[in-house]
């Protein structure tokens, strides 16, 4: 049994009815002919010549519909990703921390930001020279496309690459004008505006929005405003320019987590420590990246630079923490996308500047006492790669690739009230990559053996056991040997389509967290983890009105080696071993509506393996209405119920927290409502 559950046949009787109704839905419905054959796009998430049909290792492109877009309430990345196998989203429901994201188990860590995985925006990376990737600036209710490559990539990212995760707010048709507005239980507002069109030479899409919150929980208020947009135009018959920008900035306040006792009594309540001390974040980012792609018959030119500003003040019970970066980088690659030889090359280069201050107390939000760290933190980033792919057959292919890396970390001890601190942590990889894929008909196969690096960040370097400033000099690299097999494809007259991988990983001098007793995190390495895991998703176009699909995840993640031997054999904490995902999707008359459940096994927190996340189901409900015509303007309402069961649920857990402090509630039964105006 994948999952146990108190309450499953309410879920299970609304599945069935949506089921079984669907074949009377489909009235004057379109045709959709494609929904079952792999789309023969170009997966930029590599920057090689790979589509979804032929890559030789396992990547999902979601394409979200316009339906999904307008008529559900896309207020976290959780909603997003969801679907997706492999992936595993933590979101904690309040703005101060953000989603914590896992791919296989890698970036599991991360108490803040992502660790472990590439994320890129709109083409530019969010992902910096260090590995961590703070995604503020990303707006759920403007994603249009997802590409969620799951295996090891450094060969084609670098630093921090055990996935890559490519989000597009443009997707494959151009954006609506429209305003949205919504709002809902615990004092929810969010309000949108977005457009685009043709200036001159330019075709430009772009968007702002607003979102307060009162919070589920106690002190978890706060308000964040983001925009962004893109243009394009094209410099000539061969050449093509784009332009992307994307700004926020978020006032929080943060709760923090609670112990099980906490949990079970209020899991409302705060954390009494970080009221006391007003702790929450006050940051802003902005950023800007130009591209430029280049025609040469068969062969692209294309080159990036990007560069971006974050600003962050975090009272915390143990710290004041404030830092201005600046970060920026460049990369250019030459790609040959035609012939029975394609592949490319490629060279990188990144900065990234953390002028750091951190007081040893706080009280009402604001410094104050003497300063116990005060650095800057300089990290430089150069790299070298490759990637071929040879058609051997008109149905086998083999690839290959190989990058080289450099990095150099600084740390400018301005302070130093215990001696000069400041040093240098240099570190280096080679990156290699090696596959095949064959067309076997209804289904492509593929394998591949893959690699990836994760250096610690600057964060974590400087997250010294009792403070103070430097790099902490104990803490290193560690290194990811993926392997996998799997097939993916379509029966069209079935009108289905399938997607399965089974994949080892094989990660050694694995960087571990702990919180250590004052509430500071800090970083180690543990000697050798395994993950072995499938993955299975199964989409059926029942009509062309009615959509069901499921995802199965699931791992065995265990602790080979390490340091300490009580822990060998254990769970590697903060991953659940099995997730199901299923939801029926359905319109009918111009009403749209999809409801959909996830269904969670109980979970370790600790390495120990002493203490336990809560099972449960998470079913949730959306339903809107696809336009109602208002004389040049379209209206589309919608309401969402999360949560329907009203399950007790930890939406995010703390790694290794101190004292047992865990869990990180999520809402209970929660509606909220909204109307989108379009023209």
């Amino acid at each position: 049994m994948v999952f146990v559950t108190r309450r499953p046949p309410l879920f299970l009787l609304l599945a069935i009815l949506w089921i079984g109704v669907g074949p009377d839905l489909a009235i004057g419905q379109s045709p959709d002919s494609t929904i079952v054959e792999l789309p023969e796009v170009t997966v930029e998430a590599v920057r090689g010549a790979e589509t979804e049909a032929s890559a030789p290792f396992a990547v999902t492109v979601r394409s979200r519909s316009p339906e999904e877009v307008a008529l559900t309430s896309s207020t976290s990345l959780d909603d997003v990703l969801r679907p997706l196998p492999g992936v595993w989203v933590n979101d904690r429901h309040h703005f101060a921390l953000g989603e914590r994201i896992s791919v296989r188990g890698v970036g599991y860590r991360s108490n803040f930001g992502v660790r472990g995985v590439q994320v890129l925006y709109d083409g530019i990376p969010l992902t910096l020279p260090d590995g961590q990737a703070f995604l503020d600036v990303v707006d759920p209710a403007v994603v249009r496309q997802v590409e969620l490559v799951r295996s090891p990539a450094s060969v084609f990212w670098g630093n921090g690459s055990g996935g890559v995760l490519f989000l597009s707010s443009s997707g494959t048709t151009p954006p609506p004008n429209r305003v949205r507005v919504q709002g809902g239980n615990y004092g929810q507002w969010q309000g949108l505006v977005e457009g685009g069109g043709t200036v001159g030479p330019w075709t430009v899409h772009g968007y702002a929005s607003g979102q307060r919150q009162e919070g589920y929980r106690a002190h978890s208020q706060g308000y964040r405003v983001r925009a962004g947009g893109t243009a394009r135009r094209a410099l000539g018959p061969d050449t093509r320019l784009r332009i992307v920008a994307a700004a926020d900035q978020q006032d929080t306040e943060n709760p923090s987590s609670l112990t099980r006792e906490q949990f079970n009594d209020d899991p409302s309540q705060a954390r009494s420590a970080f009221v006391d001390v007003n702790a929450g974040k006050q940051s802003s980012q902005v950023q800007l990246g130009a591209s430029v792609d280049h025609d040469l018959g068969g062969t692209t030119l294309s080159g990036t630079a990007y560069g971006l500003r974050r600003s962050l003040d975090n009272p915390l019970n143990y710290a004041f923490i404030r830092y201005t970066r600046w970060s920026g980088g460049a990369r250019f690659t030459l790609r040959r996308t035609k012939g029975r030889i394609q592949g490319g090359v490629g060279i990188d280069a990144g900065i990234q500047s953390d002028d750091r201050v951190e007081y040893d107390s706080t009280a009402n939000g604001d410094p104050f006492g003497p300063i116990d760290q005060k650095q800057l933190e300089t990290v430089l980033n150069g790299s070298a790669s490759g990637y071929i792919r040879l058609n051997a057959t008109d149905r086998l292919a083999l690839t290959g690739g190989l990058r080289l890396d450099q990095m150099r970390f600084e740390a400018d001890d301005g302070l130093t009230k215990d001696g000069d601190q400041s040093g240098t942590r240099t570190f280096s990889s080679v990156s290699p990559s090696f596959g095949l894929s064959f067309d076997a008909g209804p289904a492509q196969v593929f394998a591949q053996y893959s690699t990836a690096f994760e250096t610690p960040t600057a964060s974590e370097l400087s997250n010294r056991p009792g403070g103070g400033g430097g790099f902490n000099q104990q803490v290193e690299p560690q290194f990811t040997r993926g392997f996998e097999i799997g097939a993916r494809g379509a029966f069209p007259e079935a009108r289905l389509q399938f997607d399965v991988a089974l994949y080892r990983l094989e990660v050694d001098d694995l960087i571990s967290a702990y919180e250590d007793a004052d509430g500071r995190d800090v970083y180690d390495n543990l000697a050798a983890n395994t993950h072995d895991g499938i993955e299975a998703s199964l989409t059926w176009q029942a009509t062309d009105a009615l959509e069901v699909a499921t995802r199965y995840t699931g791992s065995r993640f265990v602790i080979d080696e390490s340091n300490d031997d009580s822990l060998v054999g254990n769970r590697v904490p903060g991953i659940p071993s099995r997730r199901l995902y299923l939801h029926t999707e359905f319109s009918h008359d111009g009403w749209w509506g999809r409801i959909s459940g996830q269904g969670v096994p109980s979970y370790y927190t600790n390495n120990a393996n002493t203490a336990e996340a809560p099972r449960y189901v998470l079913v949730n409900l959306n339903f809107g209405h696809r336009g109602i015509d208002m004389t040049g303007l379209t209206l589309k309402p919608f309401v969402t119920v999360n949560n329907v069961l009203n399950e007790r649920y930890a939406g995010s857990v703390v790694v290794n927290a101190f004292g047992g402090r865990y869990y990180e509630p999520a809402p209970e039964r929660s509606f909220s409502a909204g109307l989108n105006v379009e023209w």
